[in-house]
């Protein structure tokens, strides 16, 4: 009796272990210990993986077969760094930094520099098409946005955001873009109730113009390419391939070179890949006198936004073989008509991607969707 309970025990005991565990923590930058949005994660040598939120978290359920593996990280611009699973695993909560990562171009004459990048750039316009997703393209955005005056309480405004876009990449342009691109916010969550028609009004559809590759405005427009300086900073490891790290900037800050009315000046980064010229990651920093608080490419006479200064980010990600937009985040800041200091921030990631979306008609600009508790308890449940 006494030896039938104790094989109970056994096998119960083992089926225990079987069970797999959770590893849990964030992904930082070594320096700025922010977040590293979408960085990869997974089992050397195996599909089995996940990737970092918008704020740099991740939670990945490892198998009892991949405990004796190596757990890999890897984000472009990045260093890739490797663990053993079960050291992570004896941790509760893992914080992993990674370095920037950067080889050494010295040498390299500047002015057959300049001629090399201007071609990698004006190839990876002309490869939009051909490797980014053609549509109809839908994506679900998680939307974020906080405004602060000063020591203020925030506003707060989270969003579940469904983008139905019906060419796709196949045909980048501005014009193809407002023309093909229609959302609707689904779910709501805000910690104040819109008053007015500018209370109502999202960032969102300005967010939207940040996407490069969509667009191919600014230095993705080929007529205005030689209107920027070029410097080749580096070539960076990125999943198991490199990218060409590009920094840009123009001295002719206008509408057309930084998609500002206002605008005095722009300096830019660019992520491109080298073996194939997908764009897979672009960063903007913009000062301006003032913005037209309801988008940045208007006219206006307000002095609701001036003194301007912002940081744009867009990242891309692959999946079936086809590029698309993953990530996308404005941090802006600037003085009020009372002089105060104001902190606004946007930040949409893509949750979903699908080649069959249900087609969406006009724009939400005004959101008026009712908060439905369930929902954001659930998905918040789901997210930590």
């Amino acid at each position: 009796m006494r030896r039938t309970i104790f094989i109970l025990f056994l096998l119960i005991t083992a089926q225990v272990f079987a069970q797999p565990q959770t590893l849990k923590g964030r992904i930082v930058d070594a320096d700025t210990q922010e977040g590293v949005a979408y960085a990869n994660i997974g089992i050397e040598g195996t599909y089995y993986g996940t990737a970092s939120n918008l704020q740099g978290f991740f939670e990945l359920k490892v198998p009892e077969e991949f405990y004796g593996e190596k757990l890999y990280v890897s984000a472009v611009g990045y260093e890739n760094v490797t663990f053993a699973v079960t050291d992570l695993l004896k941790q509760d909560f893992n914080r992993i930094a990674l370095k920037e990562q950067t080889y050494s171009i010295e040498g390299i004459d500047v002015a057959a520099q300049s001629r090399v990048l201007f071609r990698v750039i004006r190839t990876a316009a002309k490869q939009v098409p051909a490797i980014f997703q053609k549509g109809p393209l839908g994506l679900t955005f998680h939307y974020l946005e906080t405004m602060q005056v000063e020591e203020a309480e925030p506003i707060i405004r989270e969003a579940i955001v469904d983008l139905y876009d019906e060419a796709g990449y196949q045909n980048p342009s501005i014009t193809d873009a407002f023309a093909s691109r229609n959302y609707r916010f689904t779910q709501v969550n805000r910690n104040f109730e819109p008053y007015s028609f500018p209370s109502g009004q999202t960032g969102f559809d300005e967010l939207l113009e940040m996407d490069l590759a969509r667009l191919s405005n600014t230095i993705f427009a080929e007529p205005l390419l030689n209107d920027f300086d070029l410097h080749l900073e580096g070539i960076s490891a990125y999943n198991g391939d490199s990218v060409w790290v590009i920094s840009y900037k123009t001295n002719q800050p206008n509408l057309a070179h930084t998609g500002d009315f206002y605008a005095t000046r722009l300096d830019g980064k660019m992520y491109i890949l080298k073996s194939n010229y997908a764009l897979v990651r672009n960063e903007m920093v913009i000062e301006a006198t003032k913005n037209n608080s309801q988008n940045r490419s208007l006219f206006t006479n307000s002095q609701e936004q001036r003194q301007v200064r912002y940081h744009l980010t867009s990242l891309y990600q692959q999946q079936d073989g086809k590029y698309a937009l993953s990530y996308l985040d404005c941090d802006k800041t600037y003085a009020n008509e009372k002089g105060e200091q104001v902190s606004y921030s946007r930040k949409a990631g893509v949750l979903k991607r699908t080649n069959a979306p249900e087609k969406i008609v006009g724009r939400d600009y005004f959101e008026n969707t009712t908060y439905i508790e369930s929902f954001w308890k659930s998905f918040h449940a789901e997210k930590k």
